[in-house]
């Protein structure tokens, strides 16, 4: 079977797995992922300004509480008493954060036990105490108003991620961001329990990490210091996020080779994307920059890049075919592992595990290299069978550059649109497969590409709430994969964003208007919205819309010189923007 048959074959055993589903879920428990066991207990523990939030350990442990007390403050307007302490010995009505745990247990896993005397959040791991302290937070945020106090319902919670690398692309090379920005975005990362920052640094466009040996690589450009990665890691890592550093090669080289231009593969400068020689120099010169990169990110891994690249100038270089000749490659496909090859020796001296785009399947790198794929499903399927952890992307279905909606100011030509309901539906690892090939599936990640000319709000509007959507598929168990269920729990995902600052894209729930017909000066208009929640409401005589304005059921006429004004309601509560739209320039033909 091939493996685009075989992929095909896990979607169709999906679907028609799709309805054997568990009961119904109680309303009042809202979490975005959803756990991977949850138990109703009964009763519930109110939480006040005199609640004592207990922890049970070292410096990491007080760590996790005084974060947990920190979000409660700045969404439900109370501050607990952090104090240090015992789980027996905690009083009633406390919040206890115990480290300890089974042997053995994941080291993101947790227990959470929330009962009318105590919350208890336990974990054989720093990293699983996080992960309830979060989950915990959002029970106590289910509503996003300031209260004297919050009640918290009465529950079990036993809980770990269903892949371990769940990660977002951030795009720093095209676009600089400041570090202000990358700490505030790794914490709304931190909100979803997403765990990966795959800091994209170098590209055709920029080149972002100051490299000591090599200083003229970012120039007069905006770049990122060795205490700005310091900062930037060290916060990450008390958000239990990995930054793992994203550089580029053998392609997308134009910033290095016109820094340095010794490196350059063609006989002489060209405009667009070019690729490294394969002299010792350019081995000499990643090998200063695996040891920068090695001294500033902890993490085990770093991303080659390594896209697929047109080969040309290799081919027409006749430094390079020199160069060819003498080690006996005998075309660029070799050529390219050769690269890899020399590459792979340089990662080993540093300590480090390549991660690379599809490309690098063909070779050249280690056995316990990562393998990222654009190609989802498809792309996965081929490494995973010889052996190699895959890290599971799409171009076309995890891209969050592309638009959200075909709404009127997107204007997205067919077949561009990324919904949220398309990024839920996106499963990195169907529960159809073997085991043993989902062993190897270890994460998904989505990807943040960005442009010259866009801007640090933008790239939040492009991540939130795509981002809810991809942290569940990466999470919970595949069999408790629910869109339906999935959408009224983003209801309360979105109070906590609008408390906390998160700036979001409301494209999902905002009515969309599309020209069915025109005649005798009259238009025939019908309204719609991505997800079925909730209901439109539209006036057409320029008043905003309220939860009293009418409902709409089916596609209506109104005169050329009309302003439609809609807005999407769930239980009587505005769930997005209004949409106002003039019929006679703005209204769009075709479907959604």
């Amino acid at each position: 079977m091939t493996i685009r048959r075989r992929a095909a074959a896990v979607t169709l055993l999906l679907c028609l797995a799709a309805g054997a589903l568990a009961a119904e879920r109680p309303a009042d428990i809202s979490l975005v992922p959803w756990p991977a066991s949850v138990e109703p207990q009964g009763g519930s523990l109110t939480l006040d300004s005199q609640t004592q939030v207990v922890y049970d350990g070292d410096a990491r442990v007080r760590a996790v509480a005084h974060y947990f007390g920190e979000l409660v403050e700045r969404t439900r307007g109370l501050r607990p008493v952090i104090v240090q302490g015992s789980a027996q010995g905690a009083p009633k009505r406390s919040v206890v954060f115990s480290l300890g745990g089974p042997a053995g247990a994941a080291p993101e896993a947790y227990v959470l036990d929330v009962s009318s005397k105590v919350a208890l959040v336990s974990a054989a791991d720093p990293r699983g105490l996080f992960n309830g302290a979060v989950t915990l937070w959002q029970l106590a945020s289910l509503q996003s108003t300031v209260v004297p106090e919050v009640r918290i319902p009465g529950i079990r919670i036993s809980d770990e991620p269903r892949l371990r690398w769940r990660g977002l692309l951030l795009d720093s090379a095209s676009q600089y961001q400041s570090v202000a920005f990358i700490k505030r975005y790794i914490d709304f990362m931190a909100l979803h329990k997403l765990n990966v920052l795959h800091w994209h640094l170098v590209d055709d466009q920029a080149w972002r990490l100051q490299i000591p040996k090599y200083p003229k690589l970012t120039g007069g450009q905006s770049s990122y210091s060795a205490d700005d990665v310091r900062e930037i890691v060290e916060h990450a890592a008390a958000r239990n996020v990995m930054v793992v550093p994203g550089l580029e090669m053998p392609g997308h080289a134009t910033a290095a080779v016109t820094a340095y231009p010794a490196l350059r593969a063609s006989d002489s400068p060209v405009a667009g994307s070019n690729l490294y020689n394969i002299e010792d120099e350019t081995f000499v010169f990643f090998d200063a920059v695996f040891a920068q990169v090695a001294s500033l990110f902890p993490a085990d891994y770093i991303h080659i890049g390594a896209g697929d690249v047109s080969k040309d100038q290799w081919k027409q270089s006749s430094s390079v075919q020199a160069r060819m000749r003498e080690l006996g490659i005998v075309n660029e496909v070799r050529l390219q592992r050769y690269f890899f090859e020399r590459i792979s020796e340089l990662s080993k001296k540093h300590k480090r595990r390549i991660v690379g785009w599809d490309s690098i399947f063909g070779g050249g790198v280690p056995a316990d290299s990562v393998i990222m794929t654009a190609r989802g499903l498809d792309g996965a399927l081929g490494p995973v069978a010889s052996g190699f952890d895959v890290v599971v992307s799409s171009a076309s279905q995890l891209s969050f550059n592309r638009p959200q909606s075909a709404a009127l100011n997107e204007r997205a030509k067919s077949g561009e649109i990324l919904s949220l309901g398309d990024v839920y539906r996106f499963d990195p690892a169907p529960a159809a497969l073997s085991a043993q090939d989902r062993s190897r599936l270890i994460g998904v990640q989505g990807n943040v590409w960005t442009s010259t000319d866009g801007n640090e709000e933008a790239i939040e509007l492009m991540t939130f709430p795509r981002a809810a959507a991809l942290a569940e598929i990466g999470w919970t168990p595949s069999a408790q994969l629910r869109w339906p269920d999935f959408q009224p729990r983003m209801v309360a995902m979105l109070g906590r964003y609008s408390r906390l600052g998160v700036r979001f894209s409301d494209a999902a729930f905002r009515a969309m208007a599309f020209k069915r017909g025109e005649s005798g000066g009259r238009v025939s208009v019908e309204l719609a919205k991505q997800v079925p929640l909730g209901e439109i409401r539209y006036t057409i005589n320029g008043t905003e819309p309220t939860a009293k304005s009418q409902v709409y059921t089916d596609v209506f006429d109104v005169p050329r010189a009309t302003v439609i004004k809609a807005a999407v309601f769930y239980n009587g509560e505005p769930l997005s923007r209004t949409t106002a739209i003039d019929v006679n320039s703005d209204i769009a033909g075709g479907s959604m």
